[in-house]
């Protein structure tokens, strides 16, 4: 099917991104290949020179003889002089190379589902990114075969979202974007049909992956050292104790979005090895006070 319009709209996220298209008035969400209406920002390069993305990608972070070959939050380098390197396939690739393999999934799932070899789309940005990364990410789409993807700020899109078809003279609103690794806020005048941004601000280090380290760092690594054998467990970075931290990050992840539910949550399904290589069932307890004490 040739299209006259650009329908389909990309959120290209820190840490999950997603494809959904626009049919007359309704919008869907494109589900990928593991049916997730999100999939990770996330890829993973073999010593073969294979490469995932997506969910698998994420899951190597959880392996001590992969970690080093897998990259999340590439988007928060969009637009620097800055190289990944896959160690075990002895390669570099760029945050834009990088985003851009994130798109090519996307785009082929839309493919897998409905036949369609997309060539446009629009894609989101946060409103506090530079002329660097919004150049950045016009490559990464290029480099995902995207003939076009205009730009669009994320607070405008989320306004042109709640006030599509509505019925406007002359409003203002906030809109706050807190996502997986970026917060933007954002002043939006809608008038007679046109929505733009009045002001904006932002962090782009700023979201919910920083949160689950907050709980991570503050709560339970001090927990699990004063009772297991993990000397600089607290080194997040430390090549010996990588695996296990993306372990319990997971976990941690999971309980969060618990507590948005109810008062306390367990760390399920979280196995780490201390340092004499003796397994621990880690069987740790959060409560919403607690979180909310660090964040």
């Amino acid at each position: 099917m040739e299209r006259k319009t650009i329908d389909y709209g990309i959120d290209l996220g820190t840490t999950n991104s997603e494809i959904a298209v626009l049919r007359g008035t309704v919008t869907d969400i494109i589900k990928n290949n593991i049916e997730a209406d999100i999939t990770p920002s996330a890829v993973y390069i073999d010593k073969r020179g294979g490469m995932q993305v997506g969910q698998r990608a994420k899951n190597m972070l959880e392996h001590e003889n992969t970690v080093d070959d897998v990259y999340t939050e590439f988007k928060r380098r969009m637009g620097l002089d800055f190289r990944y390197e896959f160690k075990t396939a002895g390669r570099f690739m760029t945050p834009e190379e990088l985003s851009a393999e994130v798109l090519k999934s996307l785009r082929g799932d839309v493919q897998q589902r409905t036949g369609e070899d997309v060539q446009s789309a629009v894609i989101t940005v946060p409103a506090s990114f530079a002329n660097n990364q919004t150049t950045a990410t016009k490559k990464a789409g290029a480099l995902a075969g995207f003939l076009t993807c205009p730009l669009l700020q994320e607070p405008v899109a989320a306004a042109l979202a709640y006030g599509f078809q509505a019925e406007m003279t002359k409003e203002y609103w906030l809109v706050y974007d807190f996502g997986g690794g970026t917060f933007d806020a954002a002043v939006i005048r809608a008038e007679e049909g046109s929505i733009s941004v009045v002001n904006h601000g932002g962090d782009n280090y700023l979201g919910g992956s920083d949160i689950d380290w907050a709980i991570t760092d503050n709560l339970v690594v001090p927990e699990l050292m004063k009772n297991f054998n993990l000397p600089g467990f607290e080194r997040r970075n430390e090549k010996k104790w990588k695996a296990a931290h993306a372990r319990v990050k997971r976990a941690v992840e999971e309980a969060k979005i618990q507590l948005s539910r109810s008062e306390t949550a367990n760390l399920d399904i979280c196995n780490i090895k201390d340092a004499d290589g003796k397994e621990i069932e880690i069987d740790l307890k959060l409560t919403r006070g607690a979180v909310v004490k660090i964040v």
